[in-house]
């Protein structure tokens, strides 16, 4: 296989919700049909205990572009993230949760926004909210676009959904990953996009909503509300140091 363009990164534990796959298997699917193809997926399984290698092992089998990293113990998101991260090839990646899916044209219009703006370390989109019957809940695609008021915004709040990301590996690692620190976890992302702004621009795409989010009561931010909360907080209070000085405006390599 040629060297991919695009490394999608998935991290699951136990993937088979209630002994079905169902969401695994909706969410493996929006990444192999995409309209870009020139792509790697990473799917990184998090020391899964029920039916989830099995599942990923399946899909490894029909289309070449999988990867599979085996964690031997359930390390947590922080960490699963970090090991899929270093194995990942290409210069953009992008996350994926494993419950939830991208529209097909997902990666090809972030590629493109990423490719037309060079100086940009990371996109974000808009999301569709959907319920465990793939019904819509709502559209949330009032984030923030520019990267100065998207800097501003990240002193008060995360401004980016997670799982709608693509990233420029040279610059997330410029900045040391994903913490691993406890104090930051189920608010990894919101700490990692704020140590991302203090130099990198970081935008979201106007106008554009290219992720399905799955809401369920076993989602992590459902199972650990308060925890994130407290995190959130947290961060919300370094970033405004962070933030306070004038970006150094880095340009990726």
């Amino acid at each position: 296989m040629s060297d991919p363009e695009v490394s999608v990164l998935m991290p699951v534990w136990n993937g088979c919700r209630n002994g079905s796959d169902k969401f695994l298997r909706m969410s493996i699917e929006s990444i192999l049909n995409q309209t870009f193809e020139n792509l790697e997926f990473i799917i990184v399984n998090d020391g899964s205990r029920d039916g989830t290698a099995g599942t990923i092992e399946e899909y490894k089998a029909k289309d070449p572009r999988i990867r599979i990293v085996t964690l031997p113990q359930n390390m947590g998101i922080q960490k699963a993230l970090n090991a899929g991260l270093r194995e990942c090839r290409a210069r953009l990646v992008a996350r994926q949760d494993a419950d939830d899916m991208s529209t097909v044209t997902r990666l090809e219009v972030q590629k493109k926004f990423m490719d037309d703006r060079p100086a940009t370390a990371m996109c974000g989109t808009g999301m569709y909210v959907i319920n465990e019957d793939n019904k819509l809940v709502m559209e949330i695609n009032d984030r923030p676009c520019n990267y100065v008021v998207v800097r501003e915004a990240l002193k008060e709040r995360c401004v980016f959904v997670h799982g709608s990301v693509m990233f420029r590996k040279s610059a997330v690692l410029d900045v040391g990953g994903y913490s691993e620190e406890e104090r930051v976890k189920h608010a990894e992302d919101y700490d990692l996009w704020v140590r991302l702004a203090k130099d990198y621009s970081v935008e979201n795409i106007p106008g554009v909503i290219l992720y399905f989010h799955r809401n369920h009561q076993s989602k992590i931010g459902n199972v650990y509300s308060a925890k994130q909360a407290a995190a959130t907080k947290l961060i919300g209070g370094m970033a405004r140091q962070t933030l306070a000085s004038p970006p150094l405006q880095k340009i990726p390599g």
